[in-house]
């Protein structure tokens, strides 16, 4: 149960009973019996705030009126009906019934701030202000409504006053840093930056060993462009606390940018100077002498923290990439080698010597590196399933195959080997047997998002796009905001040709990955299915900016306008760019064809469309394109033809039944 609505019922019914106004004056006749309250008004408040919890917040409202019929002067009942109003999102009526509430009671502090916040959802800051000014003169010593007033008066931008009612918090024993930081941030958030810097100040005197205050304080000249100052506050910062590693980012952010490379020296020296033992600022000064064309040192510094550390992967990683930049390739792999003889658990440097070999196509080497890992209990399944994925890189399916199956009795409860099995019988387009290994894989490592998107492609292709579909949503619960998995949604709805449904998973997925090109085209063909015509030109648009070039692009474009039979000539040069590029593809040779039959060309329409059929012999669309063209030309025999084939190939246009004369609903 909502912890909201546990509290509506006892606040609900506590303020009844304190604010019915048919309550009885109490005499001293002893025979009279004393009623506090309405019964009927109050078991309909009851009523209505059950309702609350079971979630039917109309049916509560309807009666909380009744029970205002019975009471109309309880501010309680009153007070219910203007909540519930507030959470329907219907604030001026809520602000109505409150304003009922306060000629009854100018005092009611519950009104007041359902009042202000009535206000703020409607915008009026301002009128949220004057309320809050109100509750503050009735709570002189409440911090949470002082602080409420304050945060309306920034936003209004009336930061002297803001700075009082800040005072007065400061004065009635506020001393949180975390609190007086928020108010700070907000005066910034609005460009008063005296107001903020008073502020931080005031905090970093008081707590002076916390790192947010300095980067704070720098932040504020930074917005101000006032570098120098930022500098020196992440340098006050590092001098009280050299291990403060967001100051030293900024500060190093900083001499970057500027191309400050010896300030940055002198600085990582100095934090190396009182700290000694911190491996971090001897890789990062490695890398700043790199920058800063002193090569030789940056060498030095990297084979110092190797011999300081031999058994950090990092000291080994950082001097094998930096031969890697100098071109030295030889020196980078002997870095390589002498790591792993000194620790062969460096995971890291494994496989990136294994990434060198792959590339090289030497194999043996690549296995040889999982080889002695075989026999470690540790690393043993780990082992097998890199020397099968070597295997799979060579071309040797099956051998890869065999070599992961031999786990599959004695390490029942791995998930990588499924993992790995479906994964590999998937790449060799063996999706039945895929499958079941897909669906064990998911079962033990349901957190894993790329196992519920590989098993989602495989009934793809299966062609089980149900099972697919609830697949991915299944895997949505999960993983809400997963590009890929909401593309994949869209598309099956697309294919469904329920574009309506599929729109929104794409635009989540277009969120995620706003360069996606896959998901743009996606989005763009979806918004031309649904004549939204606008929004798919500025998609194409941005598209063809990013890449003038791309085939994809610009057949897809000129189709787009040839929906629309706009801009024709413009479509047409955009579609033989596209052809150019890859002149045997079908749907582009449909999308030059279509454009013709748009100008009125029909003979150049039907050559294209059907050299398009050779290669999509089995497109509905291209099938229905045919049959258009063949009914401008009349003839009428062809065009039943295609229309006909296109409905045995895609059910769902049953649009074409009409044009065949036939009934569209079943028999």
């Amino acid at each position: 149960m909502n912890n909201y609505y546990k509290i509506t019922i006892s606040i609900v019914i506590a303020l009844l009973f304190m604010g019915c106004s048919s309550q009885q004056a109490l005499t001293k006749k002893k025979k009279e019996p004393k009623q506090e309250y309405n019964k009927d008004a109050m078991n309909l408040v009851i009523d209505g705030a059950l309702a609350n919890v079971v979630g039917r917040p109309k049916d509560a409202l309807l009666k909380f009126h009744q029970a205002a019929e019975f009471d109309s002067s309880s501010t309680g009942i009153y007070y219910a009906m203007a909540q519930n109003y507030y959470l329907l999102n219907e604030y001026k009526t809520s602000t109505k019934i409150i304003n009922k509430i306060l000629q009854l009671d100018p005092e009611n502090l519950d009104a007041l701030i359902l009042l202000a916040a009535c206000y703020e959802q409607e915008s009026k800051y301002y009128q949220a202000m004057q309320v809050y000014e109100k509750i503050v003169n009735i709570t002189p010593f409440n911090i949470e409504n002082l602080y409420y007033l304050a945060s309306l008066q920034i936003a209004l931008q009336k930061n002297k006053e803001a700075l009082v009612y800040y005072q007065r918090m400061v004065d009635l024993g506020v001393d949180d840093p975390e609190f007086r930081m928020k108010i700070g941030y907000m005066f910034l958030q609005n460009r008063a930056y005296t107001e903020a810097e008073a502020i931080y100040t005031g905090v970093w005197e008081d707590s002076p060993e916390e790192e947010e205050v300095y980067l704070a304080l720098a932040a504020t000249r930074k917005v101000q462009e006032d570098t120098l100052g930022a500098i020196e506050w992440y340098k006050k910062a590092l001098d009280k606390n050299p291990r403060f590693n967001d100051a030293k980012a900024e500060l190093r952010a900083l001499y970057e940018k500027n191309g400050d490379w010896q300030e940055a020296i002198t600085l990582y020296k100095g934090l190396i100077e009182k700290d000694s033992t911190n491996l971090g600022n001897k890789l990062v000064l490695g890398h700043l002498y790199y920058k800063n064309n002193q090569t030789d040192d940056a060498i030095n510094i990297y084979n110092q923290t190797i011999k300081e550390h031999p058994n950090r992967e990092r000291s080994h990683l950082a001097l094998a990439s930096l031969w890697k930049m100098q071109g030295d390739t030889t020196k980078a792999i002997q870095v390589y080698k002498e790591a792993l003889d000194v620790n062969d658990s460096f995971y890291y440097i494994r496989q990136q010597l294994k990434n060198y070999y792959l590339d090289q196509q030497e194999w043996e080497n690549a296995i040889s590196l999982y080889e002695p890992l075989k026999d470690n209990d540790t690393t043993y399944v780990g082992a097998q399933i890199e020397i099968s994925n070597i295997m799979m890189e060579k071309g040797d399916t099956l051998q890869a195959i065999q070599q992961c199956e031999a786990l599959l009795d004695s390490h029942q409860d791995d998930w990588r080997i499924p993992a790995t099995l479906g994964r590999l019988y998937f790449y060799i387009q063996n999706f039945e047997t895929a499958s079941p290994f897909l669906d064990k894989a998911v079962v033990m490592r349901e957190d894993m998002p790329h196992l519920w998107l590989l098993r989602g492609l495989n009934y793809m292709q299966l062609d089980s796009m149900h099972v697919a579909l609830e697949n991915f949503k299944d895997a949505l619960n999960l993983f809400p905001d997963h590009p890929a998995i909401n593309f994949y949604v869209g598309s099956i709805y697309s294919q469904f040709r329920e574009f309506d449904t599929a729109l929104p998973y794409y635009q989540k997925s277009l969120k995620e990955e706003p360069d996606n090109m896959q998901t743009l085209l996606a989005l763009a063909g979806t918004l031309d299915e649904l004549g939204q015509f606008q929004h798919s030109s500025q998609l194409y648009e941005q598209m063809l900016t990013a890449q003038p070039d791309s085939p994809i692009i610009n057949n897809n474009f000129a189709y787009h306008l040839s929906l629309q039979s706009k801009d024709l000539e413009k479509a047409l040069g955009y579609s033989k760019k596209a052809l150019e590029a890859d002149p045997e593809n079908g749907p582009f040779l449909d999308t030059l064809g279509w454009i013709y039959f748009h100008l009125g060309e029909y003979e150049k329409a039907i050559s294209f469309i059907e050299k398009s059929l050779m290669f999509e012999p089995n497109s509905p669309e291209v099938m229905e394109h045919l049959g258009n063209v063949y009914e401008k030309m009349g003839r009428m025999d062809k065009a039943h033809e295609y229309w006909q084939k296109a409905l045995d190939l895609d059910g769902d246009r049953k649009y074409l039944k009409e044009k065949l004369g036939q009934p569209t609903y079943d028999e």
